[in-house]
């Protein structure tokens, strides 16, 4: 895996006072083929499954096909839950800044992958400190991963492709991979690796104003929320919350986002990352930093940082360069 992945975004003065990523819900992305799987699919993933559960020795029920197609059902609604953050090993591609980055007004923010990557990383996983640790159900996969591309829709009638790991695995987990982690061939410019979290893990959540998601705030006053002068509210957890049992928070946690969900209030879902995790930025060639910048040497957490640089348009070639950004224009 590369050590330094890259996250194009438009150019945030807040993320520079406290660095937080969005989650794109998995079936909100660009792509219309994002999470989609068919019934041939399901049906040899099921099928593979029996035949490995079964030549262990395991009681197997068979499914029909009516119980088939509520497994069906199921995954959707789970994957309805998932949240995406999206890197890329390539910071000088000028489709991903047109793109993504406010047509080169917005940055790229180079990150470490090294370091944990969350803020409250307190667990451990497989040697790698981690916010959210290991994951029976292999729907989340906090440490980015590279996506597949190709011309085929992923092909689950070999065992050897749909089989556990480890037989105390769950069983769906490599399908469940499998879809999120393929696309299209016409995606592979963008060199794509994601981290992929449940939603409801978010530690600030912004959407419309509601009165009844107030009142479920209320009930914990160590939840912070704010009206936003857009007409949008604010809901702010404390670090480490779903770590702090004694307080019953993840059920309520839990609740907030539901009560979001169900009542369609546009919410959006961002994650705390660790500073310490940043190790460069990369302002487009359009950009206007000097805002941002100063914003960046006031938070201690990230002042020393020193890989500053903005696009420059090269002269000769098709190609986007980066060329330290002076200080001086910033430090004053």
């Amino acid at each position: 895996m590369s050590r330094f992945l890259y996250k194009y975004m438009p150019l945030r003065v807040d993320f520079f006072n406290e660095p937080m990523i969005r989650a794109t819900p998995a079936k909100s992305l660009n792509d219309p083929f994002e999470g989609l799987f068919n019934d041939r699919q399901l049906q040899d993933v099921n099928r593979n499954n029996d035949e490995y559960f079964e030549s262990l020795g395991h009681n197997i029920y068979r499914l029909d096909e009516r119980e088939l197609y509520e497994v069906s059902g199921i995954i959707e609604d789970d994957l309805d839950d998932l949240g995406i953050l999206s890197f890329t090993e390539d910071y000088t591609n000028p489709l991903m800044w047109a793109h993504y980055s406010d047509e080169h007004k917005g940055m790229v923010v180079e990150f470490d992958c090294t370091k944990a990557f969350f803020s409250d990383s307190l667990l451990e996983n497989d040697g790698r400190d981690s916010r959210f640790g290991k994951v029976y159900l292999g729907d989340t996969y906090e440490f980015p991963e590279k996506v597949m591309y190709r011309r085929e829709m992923p092909d689950f009638s070999r065992a050897e492709v749909t089989n556990p790991k480890h037989k105390d695995d769950n069983h769906w987990n490599e399908f469940t991979r499998t879809i999120l982690f393929t696309k299209a061939n016409e995606w592979i410019y963008e060199k794509e690796h994601r981290s992929i979290v449940r939603l409801s893990d978010a530690d600030v959540i912004i959407c419309d104003k509601d009165d009844s998601l107030a009142k479920i705030c209320a009930r914990d006053p160590l939840i912070k929320v704010d009206e936003l002068s857009s007409g949008k509210m604010k809901i702010t957890f404390p670090r480490a919350y779903e770590m702090l049992e004694e307080m019953g928070d993840e059920s309520l946690k839990q609740e907030i986002y539901i009560h979001c969900s169900i009542s369609g209030l546009s919410a959006i879902h961002l994650f705390r990352i660790n500073p310490q995790a940043i190790s460069g930025v990369y302002f487009g060639c359009k950009s206007k930093p000097d805002a941002a910048m100063k914003a960046l040497c006031a938070n201690p957490d990230m002042k020393e940082l020193k890989n500053i640089n903005k696009m420059q348009v090269n002269s000769y070639l098709y190609q986007l360069d980066p060329k330290k950004y002076p200080p001086q224009t910033w430090s004053n």
